[in-house]
């Protein structure tokens, strides 16, 4: 990596089924650049399935046409089965095993709980990352940091594992660490363990879930990691329309989906704020005084959904497994009372196909303003 070349960091938020949109994203940024070109991104930050996305790029951090077509090739190909057990027979089986394990006798160790079983995720990233490339492309230069954010459930904290530059420190802040790590499937399956849906990872001797549960500072790990500039590829789409809200007694798929937008979104504007200002300071005082405090500029650029998800997850909710959907119905969840929940939840290759377009339509509206940023 040139040492004149500014260290430009990606952010990649949660959202299950919604990172689709990243990768119609990145599909169009990847136009932009030769055939064989490194990476525009140096250091790569990923929680719950845009971890995913995140490792799966930095893989491939020397060649990023040839990263992000393979993360293409995968997001639409991928349907439900490839992520979690949908069979009857599965889900069945899978039910009655976490309820045999309430019964279990106290000092028999129990499985975490999960409603859905996600082994064919951990089958499935087994088999596309390469997780020795990222050594490969440390090494090499062309990648600076990467990490997995996860929620430990025993402390409470924030754990950010990385992997990255030797120089890069671990830090400590009021409940969110950053752990130097070698990163693996664990990490992977930990950051995108959904609370009630997955269960929680363990890794070492502590379980982990959903990165984004107690991520109170999504943008640390990469000011961390020596950023200095920062696109982030949010999945959350804004408040509803007056004419989009439905006046009814919210159901268990409203307060799904509810609590699955205050995991995923709260957190990001509020950071975002902090850092604006903290930009301000910076440019108000003298290089002298700004390097004294430990500060400086960060450009970012804040990238969001043009068009919101739930109107497509109701039209393709009945593309998901009979068998999931029957137990989402019986659990009082269905697409009709309000598609939130199913737009995180909805693995299927018409919708996320759908929200890859509407990525790459986005990136091109926002073309001089990623350009901008990406370029000297």
């Amino acid at each position: 990596m040139s040492k004149n070349k500014p260290k430009i960091a990606l952010v990649l938020t949660g959202g299950g089924a919604r990172a689709a949109y990243q990768v119609g994203v990145l599909s169009a940024i990847a136009q932009w650049y030769p055939r064989v070109h490194t990476s525009p991104f140096s250091i790569y930050c990923g929680t719950s399935a845009g971890a995913i996305n995140a490792v799966s790029l930095a893989s491939y951090a020397s060649c990023f046409r040839l990263g992000v077509k393979k993360l293409s090739w995968l997001w639409r190909r991928l349907d439900t089965s490839r992520v979690i057990t949908s069979q009857p027979s599965g889900l069945i089986g899978h039910l009655l095993s976490q309820t045999g394990q309430r019964f279990q006798s106290h000092y028999q160790p129990t499985l975490p709980f999960g409603l859905l079983n996600n082994r064919p995720l951990r089958c499935l990233l087994n088999q596309t990352i390469n997780f020795n490339k990222l050594n490969y492309q440390l090494l090499a230069g062309h990648l600076h940091g990467l990490s997995v954010t996860a929620s430990n459930y025993q402390t409470g904290q924030s754990v950010s594992f990385f992997q990255g530059a030797p120089h890069i420190q671990p830090w400590a802040r009021a409940r969110a660490v950053g752990r130097r790590s070698q990163i693996s499937t664990e990490h992977l399956l930990a950051s995108s363990a959904i609370p009630f849906m997955f269960p929680a990872s363990r890794i070492g001797h502590e379980f982990y879930g959903d990165g984004a549960i107690h991520q109170i500072s999504p943008l640390r790990p990469a000011v961390k990691m020596d950023a200095e500039r920062i696109l982030i590829l949010d999945l959350t789409t804004g408040i509803r329309r007056p004419e989009q809200v439905k006046h009814t007694a919210p159901g268990l798929a409203m307060l799904g989906g509810h609590l699955m937008n205050a995991i995923f979104a709260d957190t990001l504007s509020a950071d975002l704020e902090h850092l604006q200002r903290l930009n301000h300071v910076a440019h108000a005082l003298s290089p002298d005084q700004t390097e004294r405090l430990g500060l400086r500029h960060i450009d970012v650029l804040h990238l969001r959904p043009s068009e919101p998800f739930e109107p497509m997850a109701n039209r393709f909710y009945s593309h998901m497994p009979i068998a999931l959907r029957s137990l989402l119905k019986l659990l009082g969840i269905n697409a009709g009372q309000d598609a939130t929940l199913a737009s995180y939840l909805l693995f299927e290759p018409a919708y996320l196909r759908q929200l890859i377009d509407i990525g790459y339509r986005d990136a091109h509206n926002h073309r001089s303003d990623i350009l901008s940023l990406l370029t000297d």
